[in-house]
């Protein structure tokens, strides 16, 4: 009954006395008023409140065939309500069943064993820190469990309340049977393996918003996880197994070149902002950010300059481990098995401690990450030069730099430069007039770097190429342009198909762009 009063027994409830009376609606607004209890999002408290402020009594009996009985028998006009059967002949059990929901109100503390007598679980493992459920049950279970272990134990049963929303199909449609659009997560997780589907239901989803769900994207993450083991096992024939040692056991190793002191740079970032990520319930930006370092920097840049700088054992391998570590949660398995090939049976990832950022020297982290940058924009406009060129990936070429305070770091970095841009001969200079008189060139800032195209490329078959590329493109950028001013087309046209013209011209534009410049460089 919503107006009745109780009093809380043993009470840990800040603000709820030892014996005060209180109503099941008071009981509710407080502990969520004075955040004994957060509820994420916070958008939701709104709804909580609006249904604890409209409470209505509870008929807690149900007639349905599955569920806990309700503990009452009669014989005549005698009621008994117990755990166990009273004694005696002719007692009849009532035939209703319990709400499931208030049955499953109980289970923040009825698994830990009974609350008379506080069980050894129920010291140690209540209240929990953080119950995981649907925005869609948040007052049909979440209520009823603070309802019922504030009653019953006089404390909250969580800390914090996370709301997650529903998976829906590519469409954002709900999925369902007359739909055909279920994906079942035992068929997929047997098709892509199970941490792809993990992967795929965290990445991109936010609390209590719904998230897309399709084959396509589970499939991506499947193609992370083999992008983990490529790593793994790049790094095992690498540096060998009886140089692979457990973080815990060795100490943070020596950065001997620009490129060591990059990527233990970037590590320590990536720790700082995953676990912020987490703490805070950031869970796809977490999973992001570590990608984008696993894929794109790890792997893209790091084991790259590995195969020509060498010399690399301590730091790859403190690099990997850390980073199994950080992908464990959300790839259990397959981190899990990666770990005990390289180090053991012996030893389980899931027991590690996670990783801390080290005691490093954090002055000049910031030039380590500019001028780490800088020699990435170099070796990226030199690639661009080269395929705007059409010059084959496997042809040397020259290149010349054209540069006044940064000279000395990029000599330092310059066997790195020719490695990743496959340049033959390079020039490190101040002087201006240095530039090929036959160059493809681009501007990082003041600097400047020259492609020589002297024997690269037959300057006039790039011409004739180039000009018959342009003679294509432009009659097709006209054409859009005059499809686009067209008033009927764009009145009575969709708007999709608007956009779709749109963008198009968009591409074409920048394309015939790109050609006329190459040309006047030539």
């Amino acid at each position: 009954n919503v107006n009745s009063k109780f009093k809380i027994q043993n009470s840990k409830i800040d603000g709820i006395e030892e014996g005060q009376e209180v109503t099941l609606q008071e009981l509710l607004q407080h502990v969520v008023r004075t955040k004994q209890i957060d509820i994420l999002p916070e958008r939701f408290e709104k709804q909580y409140f609006n249904w604890v402020d409209n409470l209505l009594d509870w008929c807690l009996s149900r007639q349905i065939w599955y569920g806990h009985r309700v503990p009452a028998w009669y014989r005549g006009d005698e009621v008994y309500v117990g755990i166990d059967a009273p004694e005696g002949e002719g007692w009849k059990q009532d035939p209703d069943t319990l709400d499931t929901w208030f049955s499953a109100g109980m289970f923040s503390f009825s698994p830990l064993g009974p609350v008379e007598g506080e069980s050894e679980d129920q010291k140690n493992y209540h209240p929990t820190s953080v119950l995981e459920t649907g925005y869609d049950i948040l007052t049909f279970w979440v209520v009823r469990m603070i309802l019922m272990t504030t009653c019953l134990r006089g404390e909250v049963p969580f800390k914090t309340v996370y709301l997650h929303g529903l998976v829906r199909d590519e469409q954002g449609r709900k999925m369902s049977k007359s739909l055909d659009n279920i994906i079942d997560p035992l068929d997929v997780s047997e098709k892509f393996g199970t941490d792809a589907v993990r992967l795929s239901l965290m990445v991109g989803s936010s609390p209590g918003n719904d998230s897309k769900l399709s084959e396509e994207k589970i499939g991506s993450y499947r193609n992370f996880a083999n992008k983990l083991w490529n790593i793994a096992r790049f790094i095992q024939l690498t540096i060998n197994n009886e140089q692979l040692t457990l973080v815990r056991e060795v100490s943070l190793p020596k950065a001997n070149t620009l490129a060591d002191k990059w990527i233990l740079t970037r590590l320590d970032q990536v720790i700082s902002e995953v676990t912020e990520h987490i703490e805070q319930y950031r869970f796809s930006p977490a999973a992001e950010t570590l990608r984008d370092f696993t894929w794109n920097e790890f792997a893209d840049w790091y084991l790259e300059i590995a195969k020509i700088e060498g010399n690399k054992t301590a730091v790859l391998n403190y690099v990997l481990n850390t980073v199994l570590k950080l992908w464990h949660p959300y790839m259990p398995y397959v981190t899990e098995a990666i770990w005990q090939e390289l180090y053991g049976e012996e030893h389980l990832l899931m027991v590690e401690h996670w990783p801390s950022v080290p005691l490093l020297t954090k002055e000049g982290a910031g030039e380590v990450i500019l001028q780490f940058a800088l020699v990435k924009d170099i070796i990226t406009n030199i690639r661009s030069l080269r395929s705007e060129k059409n010059i084959e990936p496997g042809k040397q070429v020259g290149v010349v730099i054209v540069c006044t305070d940064e000279q000395a770091m990029l000599d330092e970095n310059s066997a790195l430069i020719r490695g990743l841009a496959r340049v033959e001969s390079l020039t490190i200079t101040s002087d201006e007039s240095a530039k090929p008189a036959q160059a493809s060139s681009a501007a990082i800032g003041s600097i400047m770097v020259h492609l020589d195209l002297a024997g690269a490329i037959d300057v006039d078959a790039e011409k004739a190429r180039l000009q018959k590329e342009i003679d294509r493109v432009a009659p097709y950028v006209l054409q859009l342009e005059k499809k686009l001013s067209n008033k009927e087309f764009v009145d009575n046209a969709p708007e999709a198909v608007i956009a779709v013209e749109k963008k198009k011209l968009e591409e074409a534009t920048q394309k015939l762009t790109a050609l006329q410049e190459q040309l006047s460089m030539l």
